[in-house]
């Protein structure tokens, strides 16, 4: 076991990357593989199945000469993929039948309003609330509307779910269908009770659970990868951001997890007979064989793809090499009420129009600002109502790309009250994923180089945020 490795597969929004850790949680390698996302129309984010296998691929073919002797070391693999995309393909050979539809998309709003469904049962069942970012709608659209999908459906030949299951089936040398309980739980039809696909669910959004993968603990055997001249069994398969909260190993029922990329991720750990706090989401990180691990989780949609939207609309480049200078320099700083990609916890609502208030079209750079301080007072909002319920929470533990921006950092401390510490591991889902895959191991090595944020005070943000929890009250009015 101490010379073993383990190979991490982490198929993200804009690139696939494979990665490699040894038995004491040390990265030995790191492969990037660009993919492309498309915006074909409103609500619509799409990527290319084909193109999103044959990056791994290449990967895969690359990794016998950067290994060398030491290919034979890779003891296991885990897949980790974003949560909530969804595919269909052809069983009988593997052909994607329809593009993946983002985590992000929400084409098949309109369809999920029509079913009316009851907010309280779904949340019961699922520990989710009805939602077009999750698979089931997006599922039912592309059985009403890909003549290819209708057609395999009719011919006993379509498999359809989440991007893991699809990706799995593609790569394995058995062609493995299944499904692990985190990204089953993003469809909206897992039952977390059971553990099952809900029959109720079911029914109600018209699928066939033939056509649905089998269900399986997140750490069991999930087929093998033909890696050179040597077999590698995948053992782990599981979501991105369920991932990222082990990025810095055990999950600590004091600490309030947060990881801030595309969207922005909250959560603390969860006792598994408790519902979550309104509003938010309770969510299976992590299934053994003999254990379930939960916590309750809050989402914002819009981090790092609102900064990206708006930077655009604002004429804004570069943003990403000034943003920390504005956010000290910065003066009449406006309110930005922040719905891009769907208004997420504890709101709920996918068709909110993003909006500045007070702004002085002159400074663009204060409406950046104002767009970064949304995600702060979007994480806050959804900190405050775990805060009602768990706790009590000593410290934050911060991974992700807009970690490294220290104004969103000292802002994130000081509207919360509470320590922020950086996880200075870059690839926190990598990480996490290779943690879990080694069985979580006692020695397994934690970087000691956390960059520390202490909370101070900060008049000005408290006084915006006020102001901006008004704006969305009235904003939201008729959906809270």
């Amino acid at each position: 076991m101490s010379d073993s490795l383990f190979l991490v597969i982490d198929q993200g929004g804009q690139s696939s990357r494979l990665l490699v850790f040894d038995a004491v949680g040390e990265q030995r390698l790191l492969l990037r593989e660009s993919v492309e996302t498309r915006y074909p129309g409103p609500g619509r984010v799409e990527q290319d199945p084909v193109e999103m296998v044959a990056s791994i691929r290449t990967l895969l073919d690359q990794l016998p000469e950067q290994l060398g002797a030491e290919l034979h070391k890779l003891k296991a693999a885990a897949l980790v993929t974003q949560r909530s995309s969804l595919v269909c393909w052809d069983r009988q050979g593997g052909r994607p039948l329809s593009p993946v539809l983002s985590w992000q998309d929400t084409r098949a709003a309109d369809l999920l309003a029509k079913l009316q469904l009851n907010d309280g049962e779904v949340a019961e069942r699922t520990g989710l609330r009805p939602n077009a970012h999750y698979g089931a709608s997006k599922l039912r659209w592309c059985l009403d509307t890909l003549p290819a999908v209708g057609e395999a459906l009719a011919e006993q030949r379509l498999a359809c779910g989440p991007l893991a299951s699809y990706l799995l089936f593609a790569l394995t040398r058995e062609h493995h269908f299944a499904v692990d309980p985190g990204n089953a739980q993003r469809t909206l039809l897992l039952n977390l009770n059971s553990g099952q696909w809900d029959k109720t669910l079911l029914s109600q959004f018209g699928i066939s659970q033939q056509i649905l993968p089998p269900v399986q603990p997140s750490a069991s055997e999930f087929g093998t990868l033909a890696v050179g001249d040597t077999s590698v069994p995948v053992q782990l398969l599981n979501g991105d951001q369920n991932a990222a909260f082990f990025g810095a190993g055990p999950l600590h029922g004091e600490r309030v997890y947060i990881n801030a990329g595309t969207g922005a991720f909250i959560a603390a750990t969860w006792p598994e007979a408790q519902p979550a706090p309104p509003g938010l989401l309770k969510t299976l990180v992590y299934q053994s064989p003999k254990k379930r691990w939960f916590v309750a989780e809050g989402t914002v949609n819009g981090a790092a793809s609102a900064l990206e939207r708006q930077a655009v609309e604002l004429g804004v480049d570069d943003y990403q090499l000034h943003l920390d200078k504005w956010c000290r320099a910065a003066t009449d700083i406006p309110l930005f009420l922040n719905g891009v990609g769907g208004l997420g916890a504890p709101y709920w609502r996918s068709d909110f129009s993003s909006r500045f208030m007070y702004f002085n079209q002159q400074s663009p750079e204060s409406g950046m600002v104002a767009v970064l301080e949304s995600i702060v007072f979007l994480l806050r909002v959804n900190f405050l109502r775990l805060s009602e319920m768990g706790g009590p929470f000593t410290e934050i533990v911060l991974s992700g790309g807009l970690s490294e921006l220290h104004g969103f950092c000292q802002r994130l401390a000081d509207l919360c009250g509470l320590p922020v510490f950086l996880n200075p591991e870059p690839e926190a889902t990598a990480r996490g994923a290779a943690y879990l895959l080694a069985g979580q191991p006692g020695g397994w090595q934690l970087r000691e180089d956390f960059l520390y944020f202490s909370p101070e005070p900060n008049t000005e943000l408290e006084l915006r945020f006020k102001h901006w929890l008004l704006a969305m009250a009235d904003a939201t009015a008729d959906t809270l």
